[in-house]
């Protein structure tokens, strides 16, 4: 930490010499000019039109260096303050130098077609030009950001210039209204692989602003193919000004206008980096860490990064069964679970080719690994048998005594169907999965204890309805129906054991979780396991209590 520290302040230090110097020449600039300019009356020789020309282009010169070394000054402050924890205080003190510095406003550069700014995050917008001059500690911050997310570029995200006019799309999709109107701002939210939400706002020549929206998911993977072909739909209006007979319009002319998605917001990635993004929140424009708004001149263009950790994949529980704390059932004391999410082929359809209100369908979008284990205390731990003879061997008390037992358990899920609608708080999926189950029998006696293991394979399928309240709260649900198969996996066992064992399992939990955050939750889960078979009607049942955490790389990163 103090070399850490010392490492920073010796760039403060380099950068504030630099800018001392370059500020102090630029004064002495101005003041030459002001001494040239008082020397002459006026411009009246091809000499005076030379030695004004040159001074303004010192002048100009000297401004764009110390202006460049303000940038980075500005940037490293806010990267030690996001980044590296340095409190307030202490920057202050630090960078004392650049506080009463002024940017001026220059003329803009009608012939850039675009900018191009590194997006970390809300707030924290820097301007690629600033790299632009060469220098030690230019390419030494720049290494800095760049080492930021390096290996969790999403890709780039480009939008209109401020007020940029343009036109809407008819009924058929093909023709072009006639009336103009201005782009204001965007707002994308990503999530399981595609953009799942798009906000635009748009304002007429009346001053008024329409808020158009898409009505399924675009995914990120197939951006460039299909987004030529996707529109936005009309949501609502914000009226400026009062309604009257001249200025009014009708919510049905608007219904009939769409906006093909790439005429306001572009994506395009490196190769290299086209992979599925985490879920991810973006309204753009931004301004940058100056204040100053990064589109008002040009279109412009967001580098973006994410950080990627351990934590945001892979998704673990710590519970236990309240029905064994009270002595009700041996079920496991202490359970550990852990699952992951990868993603197959997140690509939404719509619902039998509907237009606006029947959500939109996937499938295979994901598979999901996990495995759990269970600590049986010691009277609880083995599945119950009896000897029926010497010759005929042991048999089971309980068959489902087999899969409450199961001590360890590691599979796959795979999401076959899914719908959701995005403005319905619900998503309803099938699933297909198959796990290897463990158990134990007790070969021996209560004093010569011979432990042995009896596997299994399950197959089987579901359903599964969640449904969230605010932002995190939520319940879901889960019937399912599974066979598991221990006829052949367990030859050389002296168990009489059935050939397959049909399970109907029920499955209903309720979760909390901080807001942003909804791998740290708390969790109660109530589980049902019916005998499916007719011979009998056994069941057993689970009451489980938790915490649903993760263990990532945060502090490495850092």
């Amino acid at each position: 930490m103090y070399a850490q520290e010392n490492i920073s302040d010796e760039r403060v230090l380099k950068l504030e010499k630099s800018f001392n110097i370059s500020s102090q020449k630029l004064k002495d600039l101005k003041r030459e000019f002001d001494e040239l300019k008082s020397s002459i009356a006026y411009v009246s020789t091809k000499e005076d039109f030379n030695d004004v020309q040159k001074k303004q282009q010192e002048i100009q010169h000297e401004k764009q260096k110390t202006d460049s070394i303000y940038h980075l000054a500005v940037s490293l402050q806010s990267y030690m303050q996001n980044f590296e924890k340095v409190n307030a205080e202490r920057l202050d003190k630090l960078f004392l130098f650049i506080k009463e510095y002024k940017i001026e406003d220059g003329l803009p550069d009608e012939k850039t077609s675009s900018k191009t700014y590194i997006y970390f995050g809300e707030n924290k917008i820097v301007d690629e030009d600033l790299f632009k001059n060469k220098s030690t500690e230019t390419e030494l911050l720049k290494s800095l950001l760049a080492d930021i997310g390096k290996e969790n570029y999403l890709g780039d995200i480009t939008i209109p210039k401020d007020g940029q006019k343009f036109r809407f799309y008819c009924r058929n999709m093909k023709d072009v209204s006639e009336d103009e109107y201005k782009f204001k701002k965007l707002g994308v939210e990503i999530r399981d692989g595609y953009f799942h939400d798009i906000l635009v706002y748009v304002e007429d020549m009346n001053g008024d602003t329409h808020v158009f929206t898409n009505q399924i998911g675009l995914s990120v993977l197939f951006y460039s193919q299909y987004g030529k072909r996707k529109f936005l739909y009309y949501l609502y209006s914000l009226k400026k000004n009062d309604v009257t007979e001249d200025t009014k319009y009708l919510d049905e002319k608007m219904n009939l206008l769409y906006i093909k998605i790439t005429d306001v917001m572009g994506y395009s990635y490196q190769i290299g980096n086209h992979y599925i993004p985490q879920d991810l929140t973006v309204e753009l424009p931004r301004n940058d860490v100056e204040g100053q708004k990064t589109n008002i001149n040009t279109q412009a263009t967001y580098q973006i990064k994410q950080k990627t950790y351990l934590e945001k994949i892979v998704e673990l529980r710590a519970y236990t069964d309240f029905l064994a704390l009270f002595g009700e059932t041996q079920n496991g004391l202490a359970q550990i679970e852990g699952k992951a999410k990868f993603y197959l082929f997140p690509y939404p359809f719509r619902l039998f080719g509907s237009r606006k209100t029947l959500g939109q369908v996937e499938f295979f979008p994901t598979v999901s690994p996990s495995v759990s284990y269970a600590r049986f205390g010691d009277a609880g731990r083995y599945v119950p048998i009896y000897n029926v003879s010497e010759t005929d061997g042991y048999e089971l008390v309980n068959k489902l005594d087999l899969i409450e037992k199961r001590f360890l358990s590691m599979g796959l899920q795979a999401d076959v169907f899914k719908w959701q609608h995005k403005n319905a708080p619900v998503i309803f999926s099938i699933y297909g999965l198959i796990n290897y189950n463990l158990s134990e029998v007790n070969m021996g006696t209560e004093e010569q204890k011979d432990p042995q293991s009896i596997k299994a394979m399950s197959f089987g399928g579901g359903v599964q309805l969640c449904t969230n309240r605010f932002n995190n709260f939520g319940l879901s649900y889960k019937f399912e129906i599974s066979s598991f198969d221990y006829h052949n996996f367990n030859s050389n066992l002296n168990v009489a054991l059935p050939r397959y064992i049909p399970v109907v399992k029920n499955e209903a939990e309720i979760f909390y979780h901080p807001n942003g955050n909804p791998n740290q939750a708390i969790f109660t889960r109530l589980i049902t396991y019916n005998y499916k078979g007719s011979d009998n009607n056994q069941a057993f049942y689970q009451f489980q209590f938790g915490y649903k955490f993760s263990i990532g790389n945060k502090a490495i990163n850092k």
